[in-house]
């Protein structure tokens, strides 16, 4: 009877031996599932975190070649906005319904909306009663139109030419283009028309 009794310990004190060593393994198994999957969020938040200071950047450039020349400083800049007008608001729904990433500022007394347009990045320029002032949007140099390239090139030949942006007026397809020139190291920035001549324009 005793040894009767001390088999049954034994084999009561081995399965109990033998869950336990299980159970570890599944919490061995679950400390490696949790470990993995905040490895993968910890991946994902860097993902996302990158992905915004890009865009950031992107966004940051953008808005330096528009805005080159026409203010003093950074301090002068355009100044972030959340408050835009109704009419502000519905004008640009109205004339760019597939815009992505918009963001608002307002400078000069007119608001300013930075978005993506397609594969371009545009910046359309409102007054506070929704009418469109312009959208202006940085070209490559060979993007320019031909007859505009070699115009300024004919007239000025030692021109280099840096960031150019088109700018698109609210009447049916007139274009402006604002080019900037480096002569002898400083820069200098005027509007030509479609047709490659200079005009005068308000920044």
């Amino acid at each position: 009877m005793k040894k009767l009794f001390l088999i049954m310990a034994a084999i009561i004190v081995s399965l109990s031996i033998s869950a336990q060593g299980k159970s570890g393994e599944k919490g061995k198994n679950k400390d490696k599932k949790n470990v993995s999957v905040n490895q993968n969020k910890k991946t994902s938040e860097e993902k996302q975190k990158n992905k915004v200071d890009k865009g950031d950047k992107e966004k940051k450039d953008h808005e330096s070649k528009v805005w080159d020349g026409t203010h003093k400083d950074d301090n002068d800049g355009p100044k972030a906005s959340k408050n835009q007008p109704a009419k502000v608001r519905a004008a640009f729904q109205r004339d760019y319904p597939n815009a992505q990433n918009v963001t608002w500022s307002k400078y000069r007394g007119d608001w300013t909306a930075t978005f993506r347009n397609g594969v371009f990045m545009s910046t359309a320029v409102y007054h506070a009663n929704g009418d469109r002032r312009d959208t202006r949007t940085p070209v490559a140099r060979q993007e320019l139109p031909r007859n505009i390239f070699d115009d300024i090139l004919k007239r000025r030949p030692q021109t280099q030419l840096d960031e150019t942006i088109k700018v698109e007026l609210p009447e049916r397809n007139r274009f402006l283009y604002r080019v900037k020139e480096i002569l002898d190291g400083k820069a200098k920035f005027y509007f030509v028309d479609s047709n490659g001549k200079e005009v005068n324009y308000n920044y």
